[in-house]
């Protein structure tokens, strides 16, 4: 039996579609940022603020969501999060572990400055970075599923 999502449109690849655009942009911004401002990758505001890029594309992939049943709602967006996610958080590792191993440096230093502890500044290690990425799926799918409840919500007048 088909979900309500199903009933209407391919979400599975309307999500994926707007996950990699929204993980692409996000890479694409991070490291157009790293180029200009080495430091600002770390800025906790930019990795705030390129929550945006997902939210505008979970909201794509759920606008076309008839009906009443709030899974159906949840899960393109939800799909979008983890696809752009996993893009993301690869391109992270890859900067840090790979590319430039001087950023957790610079962290620690960022840290210093700030009066915090220079030990705290994160070490790339390929279990870290998937465990980082597994704790970001609970804020998506919280995420997922508020913008899945304001879309049903405005479906319903």
């Amino acid at each position: 039996m088909k979900t309500a999502t199903e009933n209407n449109y391919n979400w599975q690849g309307t999500a994926i579609r707007q996950g990699i655009i929204a993980g692409g942009t996000c890479v694409a911004l991070f490291a157009g940022i790293y180029f200009l401002q080495r430091e600002w990758v770390l800025s906790r505001g930019l990795w705030l603020g390129s929550g945006v890029i997902y939210l505008l594309a979970m909201w794509e992939a759920q606008k076309p969501v008839k009906g009443e049943n709030i899974q159906a709602f949840i899960q393109p967006g939800f799909l979008v999060f983890v696809v752009a996610n996993a893009i993301f958080y690869l391109y992270y590792h890859l900067l840090f572990a790979v590319f430039d191993p001087g950023l957790v440096d610079l962290q620690a230093q960022l840290l210093v400055a700030a009066d915090k502890d220079p030990a705290s500044a994160s070490i790339p290690t390929i279990g870290g970075s998937f465990f980082s990425y597994v704790q970001s799926l609970i804020f998506g799918f919280v995420i997922a599923a508020i913008t899945g409840a304001v879309l049903r919500q405005r479906q319903r007048k």
